[in-house]
Order: structure tokens, then sequence, then C-alpha cells
């Protein structure tokens, strides 16, 4: 089964749900280097993914259900409701319907056993939890929430000095999880269930994780920040604002993007607008995306 948001490994299921769908980001405010050009190109090679006229990229905010048999996972928790991100209006006290198309494809929270936050961005872990104020409760009593050890290590510290550490994210989305004695937090390179892997991606973050998915009927690579725009597959040096590394950021697209390239393993992507499963091929000094329902046709 494929389709733009749903593939099949085998009798593995994999969905695609987003918790905001297709909003419009100033160009400038994720790369502070982009080029006219590298925006035409963009909008030639990935239709939709690029506002010429209004300088602005398409961004969506995808997590993922994995269904394989005897486990249910969540990949990436997106922004959530009802938190406070005042600098981040897109963000702030948001009310979507996340949890009603979850429940549509058949998902309850509590059927969850594995929720994982390839890194702590605040666009990344908001449905860890649920509440208002100051009562924020794990949306997903049942899982084990695995995080790098680096990652939480690292803004838990900050923590300590900050309390908005993570726009305010830190407080309602991962303290609670903390609370709860719910996280598992795991060295990279680690195998989290059998055919699950979670893999070094440095740069984003300093203990970003990407996640791989090795099924019966093939491997898909979740990409979490590795990238932020189909803009970055033909400009693989270009690097957003966010990056705390990126001379390392640069290094980890590149050698993830090369070591897919021109194999069968499909990779998905975090803020790609659909089509998000697809396989990479080199195209000059950059690469390029290969939906999979294009490449099944």
């Amino acid at each position: 089964m494929v389709g733009p948001d749903c593939l099949r490994l085998g009798t593995t299921i994999i969905h695609r749900l987003a918790d905001i769908e297709r909003i419009g980001w100033p160009a400038a405010a994720i790369f502070r280097d982009l080029t006219g050009n590298a925006i035409i190109d963009a909008a030639a090679s990935y239709p939709g993914s690029v506002d010429v006229a209004a300088d602005t990229l398409t961004l969506t905010f995808n997590s993922y259900i994995i269904d394989m048999p005897g486990h249910l996972v969540l990949i990436d928790a997106g922004i959530g409701n009802g938190k406070d991100r005042p600098d981040r209006p897109a963000w702030h006290r948001r009310s979507g319907d996340f949890m009603q198309r979850m429940q549509a494809l058949g998902y309850h929270p509590d059927d969850f056993d594995i929720v994982i936050n390839t890194h702590l961005h605040a666009d990344h872990v908001g449905w860890n939890t649920t509440g208002s104020g100051q009562d924020w409760r794990p949306t997903f009593p049942n899982a084990r929430y695995i995080v790098p050890k680096q990652e939480l290590a690292h803004w838990s510290a900050l923590f300590e000095a900050d309390k908005h550490t993570l726009h305010g994210a830190y407080a309602d989305s991962v303290h609670p999880i903390l609370d709860a004695g719910l996280y598992d937090a795991v060295d990279v390179l680690s195998e989290i269930i059998p055919g699950l892997w979670l893999e070094p991606a440095p740069g984003h973050t300093g203990g970003m994780a990407v996640v791989r998915l090795v099924a019966d009927g093939g491997q898909l690579l979740f990409l979490a920040d590795v990238l932020h725009s189909p803009i970055q597959l033909a400009t693989p040096q270009l690097t957003s604002n966010f990056c705390v590394d990126p001379a390392q950021a640069r290094a980890t697209r590149r050698r993830l993007l090369d070591a897919c390239a021109g194999t069968d393993t499909i990779v998905a992507t975090y803020h790609f607008p659909p089509p998000v499963f697809g396989t990479i091929v080199k195209a000059g000094e950059g690469y390029k995306l290969n939906p999979v329902a294009l490449m099944l046709d």
C-alpha cells in the first residue's frame, strides 16, 4: 500500500500525521544565506515547496506512526495544543485536530508503547503532553519515551539556569515526562526494539538522532531535521539558522544522503510538504528525492 500519507513495508504500516500542514515561513528566517536562484530551483524541482513571489518556504510538521507486529510507535510529537509559545505565533496556544486525526486512523494514545523524540526542539515534543496551565500530563501513558541521552542531558542542564528553555517546551513537554518516569535516555547508536534503530545525526542539535526502520519489505530512514526544505537537496551546503553547529549539520546531511543515494532505502522527511516518502539519487552537486508513488508507477 503506497500513498502520500501511508506506506507499507511487508507487515509494517507507516502513516504520516502532520500537526501543521503547509504553512508559509519567510525564507530568510530559515536560511540566512539563501540566494534567489536557490528558491527558483527548488520551486521547479519540488513543486509546492516554495512561493517565489512571497519569498516564503512551505513547511509541514510531520509526525510518523509505525504500526509493526507487536509495537505501535510515534516518531516525533509535533507542536501540541495549548502550549504557550508567544515568540512563535504559529505555535502559540494551538487547538489543532492532530489527536482526532490519529484516532480516525484507528489509533488511541493508550495504544502506543514507544514515542521517539529525535531531539527536543519545541516542534518535536509538543504532543508529549496534554493539559493546560501548569498541569501537563503524558499523552501516551503506556509508552516508553525514547530520547538520545546526550540531547536530554544538554537541555536539562540549560533548564536549570533558564526555565524558558526551548521556548517553554522543556517545562511543559519534557519535564512532565521525566517526572512521570517515562523517559528512556539511550545511547546513539541504539536498537530500540528489533528492527528499529536510533543513529547519530548531530549538527542541528548536538544530540539529534535519525530513526532507521528495518522491515521485511525494506528500510526506511526518518531524517528528523537533517533537512528543513527541499532546497537543501539541490543545495546541500545550505544550513538552517536553527542548527547549533552548521559545519557538523552539513557533514551529517552529506553523510546520510550519500549513504542513501542510489539505494532502495526510503527516506521520510519531517518538514517537507507531501510527497514525503522517497528514495535519494544524486543530481549534479546535490540530490533529488524520487517520491515512492512516482517510483512505483
